[in-house]
């Protein structure tokens, strides 16, 4: 078998049906669930500071671009990165239970990703670091001091996104690949809308292959019982011009590093599936050519004037249920719809530097000035064909690549689908993330994981808008994969879904107390009326 036919058969391992879900655990053993962070003991710690939410930019400005001046890349700016980004944003209490939630969602809060960071001399020590980010102490673990002969780049610093597979695993078995990178592409989202704030930019780096990343961030190591991988290299800081070239020998240089701290074991017993392994490495992607070139920049969409960003960062919540009653006007969605086009929103799609891939299939239930049924948006820029002869193709919207496909009510067709849940119908809009999974491998094998992260980066975007309407949304990681395909047809393109959203008005569990993400705001310096002024 090829690469590619391995690939497929990883892709249809871990598809649900009505009649068979993907291989999981079967039950869960709570006593074997992995600790929620990875930490490492014996190692020195930098404590992070961070503002008050309400000192904040406005909603819209984040997407268009970098806003302002960039900060320097300081102790202050990379602890505000890193709240604003992947910090937890509070602690729930129930039963005697107690656990985390973060900026950044992950399916089923079990957070697989985590953040390593070489940091330049002066950013936050006197000697360039290696670092790894701990999000329940909000604090840098230094891996090591490079030595002044290991020379990064100018101006910014390298950012590392790792997973580790158990968390997911633990839960959902063979589909955890899927929810990996879901949520590094979340993660992705959260870093480069954070990144905007600061007047910095987020770009992932083509130049390395990912299969060396493991040892310059320390990860082949001995003492992991888990296995952790690096999945992407960001570059983070001031706009340039072209992607940072790293020299063969920073790379190896830091990859001979002796490193202080021992991993933490997250969990007493490790189970081991091996093909989310083999799929793991057949995905990783080779050295590619840089994106050379500024990222686009745009006007900002001012769909939410006066609307502080950093709020709406840190309460945004998952969903587990909806009301089935509450409704929005066809305006609030279109707006919705105008955010995740990848040209309205070079923040965050523009940071892969790569073409999207993702269209929108939309499940319209209650929505005013529309009518129910189910809808197209064409965001990719292909041009759809070969699906069912029935669907009408009727514009349904003058500016927005916006399709309707068939009128009529979708609750229970949404629900289904989505492995019977709900949640889907009792929305107001529900959408299904389709790729033209053929294309996208042609490309390569390392395009498979980053049509995940594209949808991860729609739905951290869908996240926001919901929570910038005071409604709420919900990733939806169960769905009948064939039975998608069943709905569209078996015409010339194979389409398939990677991930399903939901979008209306939550019902809350009352019985959960919510307390603080950490004691008290460490914050740097008076903040200055100039910090968040729009751009000219």
């Amino acid at each position: 078998m090829s690469v590619i036919d391995d690939i497929r058969a990883y892709h249809a391992l871990s598809c649900h049906e009505p009649q068979r879900f993907a291989p999981g655990p079967g039950q869960l053993d709570w006593a074997t669930q992995p600790a929620a962070f990875r930490r490492y003991a014996g190692a020195r710690l930098i404590e992070l500071l961070h503002r008050p939410q309400e000192e904040s930019p406005g909603y819209d400005l984040a997407f268009a671009g970098p806003i302002g001046e960039p900060a320097p890349l300081d102790l202050a700016s990379l602890s505000q990165l890193l709240y604003d980004s992947l910090a937890i944003s509070a602690w729930k209490e129930s039963g005697g239970s107690r656990w985390a939630l973060r900026v950044n969602p992950s399916s089923g809060n079990l957070h697989p990703t985590e953040a390593y960071l070489l940091l330049p001399a002066e950013a936050v020590d006197k000697s360039a670091v290696l670092a790894h980010y701990s999000a329940d102490e909000h604090v840098l673990e230094v891996r090591a001091e490079l030595p002044a002969a290991l020379t990064l780049p100018d101006g910014g610093a390298l950012l590392a996104l790792s997973s580790i597979p158990w968390r997911e695993a633990w839960k959902y078995g063979e589909r955890a690949y899927r929810y990996c990178n879901h949520d590094l592409g979340h993660a992705l989202a959260c870093l480069s809308i954070a990144a905007s704030i600061q007047g910095w930019e987020v770009r992932l780096l083509h130049g390395v292959a990912e299969s060396r990343l493991d040892a310059v961030f320390g990860l082949d190591r001995e003492g992991f019982h888990e296995h952790e991988a690096v999945d992407a290299l960001l570059w983070i800081g001031p706009p340039r011009d072209s992607e940072p070239r790293l020299a063969e020998s920073l790379l190896q240089g830091i990859s001979a590093l002796e490193l202080a701290g021992e991993p933490n074991r997250l969990s007493r017993q490790y189970r081991h599936w091996p093909e989310l392994e083999r799929v793991h490495s057949l995905c990783r992607a080779p050295v590619l050519a840089p994106v050379d070139g500024a990222l686009p920049r745009r006007e900002a969409m001012v769909d939410n004037p006066g609307l502080p960003l950093r709020p709406i960062l840190h309460r945004r919540r998952s969903a587990q249920s909806m009301d089935g009653r509450s409704g929005i006007h066809a305006e609030l969605l279109y707006a919705w719809l105008r955010r995740l086009m990848p040209e309205n929103s070079p923040v965050p799609f523009a940071s892969t530097g790569e073409p999207p891939r993702i269209d929108l299939l939309l499940f319209v239930h209650r929505v005013q000035g529309l009518a129910p049924g189910l809808y197209w948006l064409g965001r990719s820029g292909r041009t759809p064909g070969g699906l069912r002869e029935d669907f009408l193709w009727e514009r349904a919207d003058g500016e927005l690549p916006l399709y309707r496909l068939l009128q009529g009510d979708a609750r229970q067709l949404s629900a289904f689908l989505s492995c019977g849940q709900d949640i889907a119908s009792d929305g107001c809009v529900a959408f299904a993330m389709l790729a033209d999974l053929d294309a996208a491998l042609a490309e390569g094998a390392w395009t498979y994981p980053r049509l995940y992260w594209e949808c991860g980066q729609i739905g951290q975007l869908l996240y926001l808008e919901a929570e910038a309407a005071g409604i709420s949304g919900t990733g939806i990681g169960c769905y009948f994969d064939a039975a998608v395909q069943e709905l569209l047809g078996e015409g010339t393109d194979q389409l398939v879904s990677l991930y399903h959203f939901t979008l209306g008005r939550a019902v809350w569990d009352t019985r959960l107390t919510s307390l603080p993400a950490y004691p008290q705001p460490r914050r740097p310096h008076p903040i200055r009326s100039t910090d968040f002024e729009e751009p000219t």
